[in-house]
């Protein structure tokens, strides 16, 4: 039985100040737990109604699970409903920023909304891309709502935050800025080993960044929207680089 003292602890991982504390973070709803268990994640508790623990069984080994009703699942998590299971993770340490192979790599500057990332983390991860460099002022990994816009994608897609112009100007690789006045990625020529920088949908990438940028790419405009969503935008680079190779 799920004591009110680990309600209350499991409740509290919603809040980012509690996630740094404890190192644990919330994984929620069917699809996304059930990657979970597939990856190398430290699991401390799942949580789930007794309509969906067959589902995990098989899965869950020597996890601790704990059956409530629909109601107190809700209530300790973050979806509105959630009718399915809910998981107590440890957060992992993925340790210093390392980035010299010479895969092509995508840096997020200044992401701020956390169901952008999680979008941008599962289509990285449905083009084959497995690192994300994001600046300390992008959204948290950790935050329920990127893990759910993820859709399991997280426990494929190494993310990584550290100060990007420090990074960059370390790397001995082109770097490509994406902006709206850019050359079109078409006519592009990026390099197996490039960087693809992606900036905020409100600011752009920031000027200290831009500093570093080899050149600007941009995504041919059409119609007349004013302009593309970041995670839309990066998925039609991703798909250009991969299908140019």
């Amino acid at each position: 039985m799920l004591s009110n003292k680990e309600q209350k602890f499991t409740k509290s991982l919603k809040i980012k100040k509690y996630r740094l504390r404890e190192r644990r973070f919330l994984v929620e709803g069917a699809k996304n737990v059930q990657e979970l268990l597939n990856a190398d994640y430290e699991v401390d508790l799942l949580v789930c109604t007794s309509e969906h623990f067959p589902e995990i069984e098989q899965k869950c080994g020597k996890i601790r699970v704990e059956l409530v009703s629909e109601n107190v699942l809700s209530q300790l998590g973050t979806f509105k409903t959630n009718d399915a299971v809910l998981a107590v993770v440890q957060i992992r340490d993925f340790g210093p920023v390392n980035y010299d192979s010479d895969e092509q790599l995508f840096v997020l500057d200044g992401v701020g909304d956390p169901g952008n990332l999680g979008t941008i983390i599962r289509t990285l991860d449905w083009f084959g891309f497995q690192r994300l460099l994001c600046s300390k002022d992008c959204a948290e990994f950790y935050h329920p709502k990127t893990i759910a816009s993820t859709m399991g994608s997280f426990t494929r897609v190494q993310v990584q935050y550290g100060d990007l112009e420090e990074v960059l100007s370390k790397m001995d690789r082109p770097v490509y800025g994406a902006d709206a006045g850019g050359v079109s990625i078409y006519d592009a020529e990026i390099p197996s080993n490039g960087v693809v920088v992606m900036g905020s949908e409100s600011h752009g990438i920031s000027p200290e960044i831009q500093k570093l940028v080899s050149q600007n790419i941009g995504i041919p405009k059409v119609g007349n929207a004013e302009s593309l969503n970041v995670g839309i935008a990066t998925g039609i680079v991703a798909s250009y680089l991969r299908m140019s190779k």
